[in-house]
């Protein structure tokens, strides 16, 4: 597998967590951005890259580019970001380098439970992240870096 500075999903995205402390934690010189709906909004995409540090990259892609965005890029001093599972999912089967995911920040909503802090997911949602973890991909709930990990097993009893 390819190193991989970060891999995060986060309904923010690129926010004050992930440019305050994400950033310098990888020592991200770059931060792509997979979303079908933002990649098709150039006034969105020059307020994300005004909100860049100087000297990171800011990308915005379509989750269709994933392969492409990717393939035969050093990605150690990268972070991606995909807004929701859904988006996650859809990058995922164009991808296979990714091998550890991060979840973020995803704010609630009708049939969303609060699974740790400020992360919610549907029972689907959860389901989908289990099978990507039966796939052998390391999937853990983190909001910032100063936090221990939580994993997919630490939650499951919010779907029984």
């Amino acid at each position: 597998m390819t190193e991989i500075g970060l891999v995060r999903v986060d309904s923010r995205l690129l926010h004050g967590q992930v440019v305050t402390r994400w950033i310098g934690q990888v020592g991200a010189r770059e931060v792509i951005i997979f979303d079908d709906e933002l990649s098709q909004d150039e006034f969105m995409i020059e307020v994300f890259k005004m909100a860049a540090p100087s000297g990171v990259n800011l990308i915005v892609k379509s989750v269709n580019d994933v392969e492409n965005t990717l393939s035969e890029r050093n990605l150690k001093h990268t972070i991606i970001l995909f807004k929701n599972i859904p988006m996650l999912l859809k990058g995922m089967k164009a991808n296979t380098k990714i091998d550890r995911i991060q979840i973020g920040g995803i704010g609630g909503g009708p049939g969303r439970v609060v699974v740790f802090k400020n992360i919610t997911l549907t029972k689907d949602e959860y389901d989908e992240l289990q099978n990507l973890v039966s796939e052998g991909i390391h999937v853990y709930l983190q909001t910032v870096p100063e936090e221990k990990e939580v994993g997919l097993k630490d939650i499951e009893n919010k779907f029984k």
